[in-house]
């Protein structure tokens, strides 16, 4: 199997925790795909001397697929994961498994002053909107034709 990036856009906003997108099973969307919404690129100046550094997009927000039609995706915001775990239940030698929610939370905010704080405006100033681009990585099968290996499709129009 190979993966490769897939780009689209928001179609519709359903609720504050679901959205659908212009991305399908024709586009290799499968049940677990998840989505990053993407805000406007925006340019990074060095204070000091003026210059510009260059550019960076801003992830609004993640989605997973909750359901897969054609050509579009229903994704919402939330979701658990699961994973399958040894039980701790060895009773009368009776070994089963038991599925655990596996919720983890990383990392910690840095002490800084407040003052100094330049949020991203995709996130903390542009809500998500109709017409937000998407991108997702798939995963999809080589085939005889198809050369396996990254490569990037666009959506039909």
């Amino acid at each position: 199997m190979s993966r490769r990036l897939v780009r689209g856009r928001i179609v519709r906003i359903v609720s504050p925790s679901t959205v659908v997108i212009n991305l399908g099973s024709e586009n290799d969307i499968g049940p677990q795909t998840e989505f990053r919404i993407l805000g406007q690129a925006e340019e990074i100046t060095d204070p000091q001397t003026g210059a510009t550094l260059g550019r960076i997009t801003v992830v609004k927000g993640r989605v997973r697929a909750a359901q897969v039609y054609d050509k579009f995706t229903v994704a919402t915001s939330k979701w658990t994961s699961t994973s399958i775990g040894p039980s701790l239940d060895w009773l009368g030698g009776l070994a089963r498994s038991l599925y655990q929610e596996e919720k983890t939370a990383h990392g910690e905010d840095l002490t800084v002053d407040p003052k100094t704080l330049q949020p991203w405006k995709a996130a903390s100033e542009t809500p998500v909107s109709v017409g937000d681009a998407v991108d997702a990585f798939v995963e999809v099968p080589a085939t005889p034709d198809t050369p396996a290996g990254p490569s990037a499709k666009q959506p039909s129009r």
